[in-house]
C-alpha cells in the first residue's frame, strides 16, 4: 500500500502538467487558426501573427494561415503594435 501511495504521489504532478498543457499549448493548425482568429478579433495583432506563424509550421499549405499571417501582419504594421525586423529593411 505505501509503494502505491508514493507512486500516485509521483505521478500525479506528470498528470497534471499533462492537462495543463493540452489545453494552454495547442497542438494542431486548427487550434492555431481558432486562437489565431480570437486574437484578430480582440485586436491583437501581433499575437495573432505569432498565432498564424504556428500554425503555418503545422500545416505550411493551409491557405487560411497563409491569408490570416498575410492580414495579421499588415494590421499590425498600421497599427504599430509590433515591429518585425527583415534583414536589411529595418
Amino acid at each position: 500500500m505505501k509503494k502505491v501511495m508514493v507512486l500516485v504521489a509521483l505521478l500525479l504532478p506528470t498528470v497534471l502538467l499533462a492537462s495543463v498543457t493540452e489545453t494552454v499549448i495547442p497542438s494542431t493548425s486548427d487550434a492555431y487558426l481558432v486562437a489565431a482568429g480570437n486574437a484578430m478579433e480582440d485586436g491583437d495583432f501581433g499575437v495573432a501573427l505569432l498565432l498564424y506563424e504556428e500554425a503555418i509550421e503545422r500545416d505550411p499549405h493551409s491557405q487560411v494561415a497563409l491569408a490570416g499571417r498575410l492580414i495579421a501582419f499588415a494590421e499590425s504594421r498600421s497599427f504599430g503594435s509590433i515591429t518585425i525586423e527583415v534583414a536589411g529593411l529595418n
